[in-house]
């Protein structure tokens, strides 16, 4: 039966003033759900924080939508969606093959995979479902992709890693379907080569071991990888040399063709990181968002000479550019945008500056990303050469 509690959970506003206050309030009222969703934000695929997390800590450092995807995860648990564990094994598998892309926020493709396993999340509200991008994905990778077409898009090397997680965990059931070479191509078209594979095994075993305990019931992992047959050593020499070329492939896709500087791919991928050092250092962070007219070129070398050292400017679209100032408070970030502003002009290049600092109202990377483009997009609007995000 689902709980209550749960329920509540999902139906949460994000944006309500008092959304702390009311998590907090739902989950004291039910101890034994409180204690079991700590227990599965520590769970391995979902967080890097083990068993140290509290009530009150939930929804500042992981955000309301995490909370809900994993409270829905355990509601279709509790429901017997999953009889057999293949959405759970699923998630896991998925997990161990993005933290092997990398991919950041892999929690992301963890709970994607879980949720995916069952048609009730395309019917269900969008803050606990996978985002649009990576629904989309999840149908575009369903099947094999033909060609060998590089897609080095973030939604879709999630839904690439959910898809050949599904296979693992398949190979890796009590009755598999025969699926080898078909993992072993979904694998290379991640830049994972066949031997890479099977060093998933023991990665995916142990967490199983772990969700099973979490869970109460058996989930029984032998993933049947077997490379050495004598049928698969041609496809076993295929998949790693395309493995090989798409590795190539990805490493050179985080750059720019145009201006040189790192896409918008990099930049995503840096400022996650970038964010998960600062929030557990507890430094500082600012981006700078920049709308220009004109040249790419001459625009983008104007930022790139300009621009401290340690700042990371990045193009991520035809007429946007974005500045990751690490170990920047808010007023040294509106000195920066006032430097790169005179820069611009004396370059002749027109640009429009929006400054977002990290601080104790952003929830996601989302958050600081929007309100530096807001900034931006109101000093277009403006005529003004750069303005700081401020709460209306």
């Amino acid at each position: 039966m689902a709980l209550p509690v749960a329920r509540a959970i999902l139906e949460l506003d994000p944006k309500a003033a008092d959304i702390d206050e009311r998590l907090e309030s739902l989950l004291s009222s039910d101890p034994a759900f409180a204690s079991r969703l700590l227990a599965a934000v520590s769970m391995p695929g979902l967080s890097s924080r083990r068993g140290d997390t509290e009530v009150a800590d939930l929804r500042p450092l992981f955000g309301l939508r995490f909370v809900q995807q994993v409270t829905a995860g355990l509601l279709l648990e509790d429901a017997g969606v999953d009889a057999t564990g293949a959405a759970i094994l699923s998630a896991i598998a998925a997990h161990a093959v993005a933290t092997r892309v990398p991919l950041p926020k892999s929690e992301e493709v963890f709970l994607s995979a879980w949720l995916n396993a069952t048609p009730a999340w395309r019917q269900a509200p969008a803050t606990w479902g996978p985002t649009s991008a990576v629904a989309a994905a999840l149908d575009r990778h369903a099947k094999m992709p033909v060609g060998a077409q590089l897609v080095a898009d973030r939604a879709d090397l999630m839904g690439q890693a959910v898809r050949l997680g599904e296979g693992l965990a398949n190979l890796a059931s009590r009755y598999p379907e025969s699926g080898v070479f078909d993992a072993m191509q979904r694998a290379a078209r991640l830049g994972l080569a066949p031997r890479d594979l099977a060093a998933l095994a023991a990665d995916i075993a142990r967490h199983a071991a772990e969700w099973s305990r979490l869970l109460g019931r058996d989930i029984p992992v032998e993933l049947k990888l077997d490379l050495d047959a004598p049928g698969n050593t041609a496809a076993v020499r295929f998949a790693s040399e395309l493995a090989e070329t798409y590795r190539y492939l990805l490493q050179n896709a985080a750059i720019d063709a145009e201006t040189g500087l790192p896409n918008a791919r990099y930049f995503r991928t840096r400022l996650e990181t970038e964010w998960a050092a600062a929030r557990r250092r507890g430094a500082a962070l600012s981006v700078i968002a920049v709308e220009f007219e004109g040249d790419a070129v001459k625009t983008a070398r104007t930022m790139r000479e300009t621009a401290r050292m340690q700042d990371v400017v990045c193009r991520t679209g035809e007429t946007q550019l974005v500045l990751i100032c690490t170990d920047t408070h808010a007023e040294f970030a509106e000195k920066a945008a006032a430097r790169l502003e005179k820069s611009a002009a004396q370059n002749e290049c027109k640009v429009y500056l929006g400054v977002a600092t990290l601080d104790s109202l952003i929830s996601s990377v989302d958050d600081l990303i929007e309100r530096a483009q807001s900034a931006s997009h109101d000093a277009h609007v403006g005529g003004t050469g750069y303005k700081v995000w401020t709460a209306e």
